[in-house]
């Protein structure tokens, strides 16, 4: 390792990708242990005191991004992952993953969701970035109507082959969400890991309203809420969130219930954030119309009975785990192999 004590400069990033993939610090609880104590120095100047909304401060991320993953921000090519189409259009899910814990962990997360979502049968649903699709599968098989979107033609084409092969109601659409247009309307908007990857979140909200129904919901899950490194909003700077953007170009924001909650409020959303139902225990988002907040409520007493131990042992986590990374989900993009 080229940095001492776990303190790792850009330009030391490719050797320490390159330790991360020999060692598997990433994929194993020693390794894991070795990155407790991460730290990343960077050149890049952020000043927290500008409007988190403006465009100085975007640009000064933008900058920061640039170089951690060494490369030109292009989330057309930068968010894409080659995978083996016809492998997992065969499996048994998505992932092509028999790692009954990992696939469960994530299903809870989306049904719990759903759960607390509070939605009439046969909703019909927009899955915004929605990768793979196990999110996508989940809500149909609960009986949703889904609409399935991601930037990656791989992926799209991987649902649309599982969809028709188990017979489930989702139509699979490239797009991303800057520029997707749909002249639907849809009972729930939903985001599952991918809001973290918009370049400017309260954007995206805005755009995302279009396609609510009047009544309709807006909800966000697996999503890196936390104050760890930023005041409002920014890059993330956990080793795998820096791994993430060196190897692949990611974009891998995170933001803190207040910036999140502003954002929202912005597009005259009311966000309610949900503790507990979420991936590991985590938060979910709940939005609706600020008009509607009063008719259109999500049902809370599904967090009661998901509390559980797990919650609890996040404490035990590492500090960047536990501050809303997550090791394995945010690795859901290159499950392949």
């Amino acid at each position: 390792m080229m940095a001492k004590g776990m303190v790792i400069r850009t330009g030391e990033l490719d050797s320490f990708v390159q330790e991360c993939d020999s060692q598997g610090w990433l994929s194993s609880p020693d390794g894991r242990k070795q990155l407790a104590n991460f730290k990343l120095v960077f050149r890049a100047k952020v000043d927290q005191s500008l409007d988190p909304f403006s465009d100085a401060y975007f640009q000064q991320q933008v900058d920061l991004y640039r170089e951690i993953s060494g490369r030109e921000l292009n989330q057309e090519t930068g968010e894409l992952t080659p995978i083996d189409v016809a492998a997992h259009a065969a499996g048994t899910n998505p992932y092509n993953q028999r790692n009954i814990g990992y696939i469960a962990r994530h299903v809870r997360a989306i049904q719990g969701s759903l759960m607390a979502a509070n939605l009439p049968p046969g909703a019909s649903i927009l899955d915004m970035g929605c990768g793979w699709g196990l999110s996508s599968e989940a809500m149909a098989f609960a009986g949703a109507s889904v609409t399935a979107v991601d930037i990656n033609p791989q992926f799209v084409e991987l649902i649309r082959k599982r969809a028709a092969r188990l017979g489930l109601p989702i139509e699979a659409i490239v797009g991303n969400f800057d520029t997707y247009t749909d002249n639907r309307q849809y009972d729930l908007v939903f985001f599952y890991e991918c809001l973290h990857h918009s370049l400017r979140p309260w954007q995206t909200i805005e755009r995302m309203k279009g396609f609510m129904k009047p009544g309709g919901r807006f909800m966000w899950a697996g999503e890196p809420v936390n104050r760890t490194w930023w005041r409002h909003w920014g890059l993330r700077l956990d080793p795998e969130s820096v791994y993430v953007m060196r190897k692949y170009g990611w974009w891998e924001g995170g933001w803190s219930v207040d910036f999140i909650r502003r954002c929202f409020d912005l597009s005259g959303l009311s966000l309610q954030v949900i503790p507990a139902i979420g991936l590991d225990g985590g938060p979910v988002g709940f939005a609706t119309r600020r008009e509607d907040s009063d008719t259109v409520r999500p049902d809370r007493s599904v967090a009661g009975s998901f509390r559980s131990k797990l919650h609890a042992s996040m404490q035990l986590w590492p500090w960047w785990l536990a501050a809303g990374v997550k090791m394995a989900g945010g690795l859901k993009r290159r499950i392949a192999g």
